[in-house]
């Protein structure tokens, strides 16, 4: 299930091509101007759960965001980002701009909340004949887009529903799309109309990173027309202004429908209090269990230091938001990025002559091996505003996965970043074979997440090792017929899939694995460890720690609590497991002529074999 690969400059569309595809678009800005377009950031409510509970209200998702900021600049003024763990009751068929209907319908999902996708899209077909156009995309999209097609019908409307397309890609696939589309739209049509026609005439086939229903075939019999992987947006400074899409956000309330205005620049900030951002993109790590590298096509892309530096700038002078978090695969994958980037951030000055640095404070993820490596440049990048950084550190003894990670060097670069008030933030994997405790050695998670402890870490997030959609070992870990199906007469949804469930059988019961992984959150945050951080022990991060500890312990309360009934289940119910095959789409696949397959030839030729498909999997 990883995504293929390009190669050389095949890679990338071309310098200035999105920018092109842009002014394109705003073009014809008084017609696009007209139709109301609603981007759904979806999100499922049973995923609320550590370590991203209590501050996940805080941060509106930058992908649909960044999508509603380049429809506004491409003219679709009448854009609204919508976020569904802001508005619980958003439904498309409810939506109106000053009474009107919505015309495009664009649907965000990761795989953990594509039952919230799924349940929008079919909402929207209940609105028969003026529902919007309807545009998947996202994560789910980008691995499964198969699996959007069919879904039930909702009730009233007759047979499986669907979107009419589904975008594989980023932003520039999107834009693409959209200029063929408006080529084929009439005077006072619906877009919907316009990519009938377009879709008829074939004139998608031309778009890579597109899946949508074959000219031929129908929603009762469907086939599918992929048009193969999308190529990359080399210069991320071509994206649209961070400023756009924070313009465009639906203000939290618990209505069907839109708000007659987003919210206003002065509660943008109450609101959005964390603003997700991305400054470089790529990991030269290629670990069994991410998909990041193949989704990059193991390329390195990053904004220009002045770049980020005024987007910083323009964020906090027109929002007053001073806490951003850099959606960064490696920040420090490569020394020169980082130097240059930390040398502008910590010259850059707000309008007014002020220091940036002294005004805004951001966090990145990083590897504890590339940050140590390049330790010398921290101070700097203290200047420059840098708060915290996240280490995917999953194993410390190494044997899950080696990153150059050792317990030595965590323990100097640690207690390093504490001397310039640089927060560690440490992830871990809880992974098959490990044991909860093992005394005398560090594998054990409790000994690992005390370890940690003492060496300083800030935060602590554990998420159990499952079989991440678009990675190397999906396919494999499905292979051994013990990743879980259903726990009595209940379906495993893909909500369990977000690494807080376990969700795959091993040596030891299912059950005890998931009470394990309670109790190595709570061996982090707890009452006394809380006590702990209140003692004076001269760390500038004292205080830091302590608002950690106290938010902690409330989100083990309130995951404990979310996660007992599927606990209560793994521990009464009855198991059953996927029989050695994928949880693949059956629908019927055409490649389009001369395009770059975006999965391998054995997946597509599982799902156009739909009998080969059904006997496998039984």
């Amino acid at each position: 299930m990883e995504l293929m690969m390009r190669k050389g400059n095949d890679v990338f569309v071309p310098t200035g091509e999105y920018r092109r595809l842009e002014s394109s678009l705003a073009q014809r800005r008084p017609e696009l101007a007209e139709l109301p377009v609603a981007v759904l950031s979806c999100f499922d409510p049973s995923t609320r759960l550590l370590p991203f509970v209590l501050y996940d209200k805080m941060i509106f998702p930058a992908g649909a965001r960044t999508i509603a900021g380049a429809l506004h600049q491409a003219g679709f003024t009448r854009t609204r980002a919508v976020f569904q763990l802001w508005n619980r009751n958003f439904r498309p068929s409810q939506a109106r701009f000053d009474g009107t209907s919505l015309q495009m319908l664009l649907v965000s999902s990761m795989q953990i909340h594509s039952a919230k996708a799924f349940a929008a899209i079919q909402d929207a077909w209940t609105m028969g004949d003026d529902r919007p156009l309807i545009i998947a995309g996202g994560p789910k999209a980008i691995y499964e887009p198969y699996h959007f097609w069919p879904l039930p019908g909702p009730e009233g409307t007759v047979g499986p529903v669907g979107p009419d397309v589904v975008v594989t890609g980023e932003a520039f696939v999107l834009l693409d799309l959209l200029n063929v589309l408006v080529q084929f739209r009439g005077r006072n049509e619906s877009l919907r109309t316009a990519f009938e026609r377009a879709r008829t005439s074939g004139a998608l086939e031309s778009v890579p990173g597109l899946v949508y229903l074959d000219p031929q075939a129908t929603l009762h019999e469907p086939k599918l027309v992929d048009t193969g992987l999308q190529r990359l947006l080399q210069h991320l400074d071509e994206m649209p202004e961070e400023t756009t899409g924070l313009r465009l956000m639906e203000p939290p309330h618990r209505g069907q429908g839109l708000s007659a205005a987003p919210i206003p620049d002065a509660l943008v900030r109450k609101h959005a209090f964390i603003v997700s951002f991305l400054m470089t993109q790529g990991c030269k790590f290629n670990c069994p269990y991410c998909p990041i590298p193949a989704m990059n096509q193991k390329s390195w892309r990053f904004r220009s230091p002045e770049g980020i530096a005024r987007q910083l700038r323009t964020v906090h002078e027109a929002f007053g938001i001073r806490h951003f978090f850099g959606t960064d695969d490696n920040f420090f994958n490569r020394r020169q990025t980082a130097e240059e980037i930390f040398e502008v951030l910590a010259k850059a000055t707000l309008s007014n002559g002020k220091p940036l640095g002294r005004h805004i404070r951001w966090s990145t993820e990083a590897t504890q091996f590339d940050t140590f490596k390049n330790r010398d440049l921290l101070p700097l990048a203290r200047k420059g505003g840098l708060a915290a950084i996240w280490f995917g550190i999953e194993d410390l003894t190494a044997e899950l996965i080696n990153k150059g990670q050792k317990p030595e060097v965590t323990l100097e670069l640690f207690r390093y970043m504490h001397t310039l008030k640089i927060a560690p933030m440490a992830m871990m994997m809880y992974h098959e074979g490990q044991p909860y405790s093992s005394p005398g050695s560090l594998y054990g998670l409790s000994n690992q997440v005390d370890f940690l402890r003492r060496a300083g870490a800030i935060s602590m997030q554990i998420t159990v090792h499952i079989p991440a959609v678009g990675t190397r070992e999906y396919e494999n870990t499905y292979n051994t017929g013990k990743v879980l199906r259903k726990l009595g007469d209940r379906s495993v949804p893909d909500a369990a899939f977000d690494g807080n469930h376990v969700v795959i059988a091993g040596r030891r019961p299912l059950w005890q694995r998931q009470l394990e992984l309670l109790k190595g959150y709570h061996s982090f945050y707890n009452p006394l460890n809380l006590f702990r951080s209140l003692h004076q022990d001269h760390s500038p991060l004292r205080h830091k720690r302590i608002v950690y500890q106290l938010a902690g312990c409330l989100a083990v309360l309130w995951t404990i609590w979310a996660v007992i009934p599927y606990l209560l289940r793994l521990l009464l119910r009855r198991p059953e497991f996927h029989k050695g095959a994928l949880p693949q789409s059956t629908v019927p696949v055409r490649r389009a002529g001369g395009s770059f397959s975006r999965l391998p030839e054995n997946v597509i030729a599982h799902a156009a074999e739909p009998h080969l498909h059904e006997r496998q999997a039984a």
